[in-house]
């Protein structure tokens, strides 16, 4: 059993890892990875926080990944095909792996915005990001037909 205290796990402030044109560069979320710290394998935890004006991705849904979300404190709109949804602490959601139901957070106020993010870890997994050129997938990201995406770096 792994005990973690509060603020044993270093914040990392989030970089954007999708290829250009869909690169989100940085400085709008930062995040302690808490099931990487406990060693989880099978899902991944995550004390995430979305700051002022930030977007937490592109919108996109799961192939074989379930995602929930535990609002802690301050709001965050929840868009999900093109609606947005205002939440706030105790509100929670959930995207079950397989139901195309693209989603993404926006943090539409001054205050930074806190959650908890919980998601299964499936190798298997394709995230498909509608309206955008681009797949992830096992061998990493593509275009929708397929072709790879240069690394990033160009490596």
């Amino acid at each position: 059993m792994a005990i973690l205290r509060k603020d044993s796990v270093a914040r990392t402030d989030a970089v954007s890892g999708y290829p250009d044109p869909y690169n989100q560069g940085s400085g709008q979320l930062s995040y302690h990875a808490l099931g990487d710290a406990g060693g989880l394998t099978q899902f991944g935890a995550a004390f995430e926080t979305l700051h002022p004006g930030g977007h937490s991705s592109q919108m996109h849904w799961e192939s074989h990944e379930d995602e929930f979300l535990y609002m802690l404190s301050g709001s965050i709109t929840v868009i999900e095909d093109g609606e947005g949804t205002v939440i706030g602490p105790g509100d929670a959601c959930c995207w079950k792996a397989g139901t195309p139901v693209a989603h993404t957070l926006k943090n539409h106020t001054a205050e930074p915005a806190t959650y908890l993010i919980v998601g299964t870890r499936d190798p298997q997994n394709v995230t498909t990001y509608p309206g955008c050129d681009m797949l992830a997938t096992p061998q990493g990201y593509t275009h929708v037909d397929g072709t790879p995406y240069p690394k990033r770096g160009g490596a």
